[in-house]
């Protein structure tokens, strides 16, 4: 967790909160870790020093594709947070479907941690304008306080 500091089958309905402080954990989508490795989110620093941070697989192998700081060290410490609740690829085609959220510009893997947020009861923060507007839709957008 040093370096990641260092770099100072639900419905839909489930409506998580997402003011500051009464999310119970934020699910980290990869567009803000590469932003933090970049320019070290205070926001983020802070969120995982409450250890409130879930992390996701697909995150971590998409962090894993590109060249993070200290790469190794940095993929563990990813390994090491709580992790979110994970739907099989049925699931989230269904709730794609369920919920018409198809041809709108997201991915499977956004897709999946868009119903990994519902499914885990915590919000999902993007920098990806398309998923921030589904996850608004959907009531789980996390809002940094810092923007």
């Amino acid at each position: 967790m040093d370096g990641l500091r260092g770099h100072t089958a639900n419905d839909g309905r489930h409506r998580p909160p997402t003011r500051e402080g009464t999310v119970k954990g934020v699910l980290v989508d990869t567009s803000v870790w590469v932003e933090h490795f970049r320019n070290n989110s205070p926001e983020l620093v802070n969120l995982l020093s409450q250890d409130r941070v879930l992390i996701h697989p697909m995150v971590i192998g998409e962090l894993a594709c590109g060249t993070p700081p200290d790469r190794s060290n940095t993929l563990t410490d990813l390994g090491d947070l709580r992790g979110a609740q994970q739907p099989t690829v049925s699931e989230v085609i269904a709730f794609l479907n369920t919920h018409k959220l198809y041809g709108l510009g997201c991915g499977l893997v956004d897709m999946t941690l868009l119903a990994s947020a519902l499914l885990s009861g915590t919000a999902l923060w993007t920098l990806d304008k398309r998923l921030e507007r589904l996850a608004s839709r959907m009531a789980v957008s996390y809002q940094p306080s810092t923007h």
